[in-house]
């Protein structure tokens, strides 16, 4: 069995001001153009397909395109759930109806997970398909034992389900949230996060151990492709940078392979893009010293502008370097010097550190040693009261 894991499409997404449908249309395009190339049995979408509950009506009519291409034209089962972003009652319309067509698409959460089985030359294997779920959720399924965690809802409606499997016949979840497998090994801190999945601290966090039971899972939610604290628990990560804050994830899907006893191997593929997401910084005249002036990139690029002083003209000449630059920070050269690099955000610092460099960039010159010393005794004992 030879599946494509696919989540977070968020069609409608808007970056900053620019409608991101052109670089959406383009990426829906590659993907049908990969499936081509190289055929699958079908295709999983973990949730969020919209960006938003009322999506745009160009939005609603690309992913219609999208997905007769895949279901009309590839004759491929599309399996696909709702995530955080979508509106379950607006989704499921006409889901019983598309079943006959083989758009299998779960968007209400229910007692009993959908499952879809599909056959292949190991036999059946059965596809269960859990849309986004929360503790309301939880609460309205299972009135009496009235969950108040999105981990106890989680634990009801797979506890609930786990009778429904068949023995011997390979198991594969598609599920959308907050999940990771939780042991020393595994910290939920090995999680990459951005400024642009709805995340509600580690309340939402759901043990991933809870689906064992499964042979793969194929998540939604985060948009870094990454393990989930175990190599057969996987996102697949968002098809595009949707903040800048994803400048430096490596996009892909996830090609998955499931043998006779339920091994995978899993080959993420990477797709070409319209234009890209990343940051630069320099003074204008840094900035502008290759071309002069003239266009530099058509990506989208957030620029952080050093000067000491104000730069006329500052949006028109970066519109000539850039024309879709999404933003520009003044920064002040000191302010530069104590900027983080590579990456790193202050939450991946600790407390010493971090509040070294909130000491540079709002005085203008680095703590001193003394300084240091009573930063670390502090945190020392906060440590120990901890």
């Amino acid at each position: 069995m030879k599946f494509l894991h696919l989540s977070d499409l968020h069609l409608g997404k808007l970056l900053f001001e620019y409608n991101l449908l052109e670089d959406q249309e383009f990426w829906c395009r590659q993907l049908l153009e990969l499936l081509r190339r190289d055929p699958h049995d079908a295709v999983i979408i973990a949730g969020d397909l919209y960006d938003r509950s009322v999506p745009p009506g160009e939005a609603v009519a690309l992913m219609d395109r999208f997905l007769t291409a895949l279901v009309a034209e590839l004759k491929l089962p599309v399996l696909a759930i709702a995530g955080n972003h979508d509106s379950p009652q607006r989704l499921a319309f006409g889901a019983g109806l598309y079943r006959s067509s083989g758009l299998y698409l779960a968007a209400v959460p229910q007692r009993e997970i959908q499952r879809v089985t599909l056959a292949d030359q190991w036999g059946e294997a059965d596809f269960w398909l859990l849309p986004y779920l929360t503790p309301a959720d939880g609460k309205t399924l299972f009135p009496q034992q009235s969950p108040r965690t999105f981990q106890e809802a989680y634990q009801l409606i797979i506890s609930q389900n786990l009778p429904r499997l068949t023995p011997g016949r390979r198991n594969v979840l598609v599920a959308h949230g907050f999940f990771c497998r939780l042991s020393a090994e595994h910290p939920v801190g090995q999680l990459e996060t951005c400024e642009s999945e709805t995340t509600i601290g580690a309340a939402d966090l759901v043990d991933a151990a809870l689906f064992d039971p499964f042979h793969y899972c194929a998540f939604g939610h985060l948009h870094g492709s990454q393990r989930a604290g175990a190599e057969r628990m996987r996102y697949c990560g968002s098809p595009l940078a949707y903040s800048v804050s994803e400048e430096r994830q490596k996009k892909s899907v996830l090609s998955v392979e499931l043998d006779g006893d339920g091994n995978c191997a899993v080959t993420p593929l990477s797709l070409p893009v319209l234009r890209k997401v990343y940051s630069v910084s320099g003074t204008m005249e840094q900035l502008c010293a290759a071309t002069g002036g003239a266009l530099v990139s058509d990506d989208y690029v957030f620029v952080n502008l050093i000067t000491d002083g104000v730069e006329p003209d500052a949006a028109r000449r970066i519109r000539n370097l850039y024309p879709h630059y999404l933003g520009i920070r003044y920064l002040s050269p000191s302010q530069q010097q104590a900027t983080l690099g590579d990456g790193q955000t202050l939450r991946k610092l600790d407390l010493c550190q971090a509040f070294a460099s909130f000491y540079q960039q709002t005085q203008g010159k680095p703590l001193s040693e003394d300084g240091m010393s009573i930063v670390r005794q502090i945190t020392r004992e906060k440590e120990e009261q901890s």
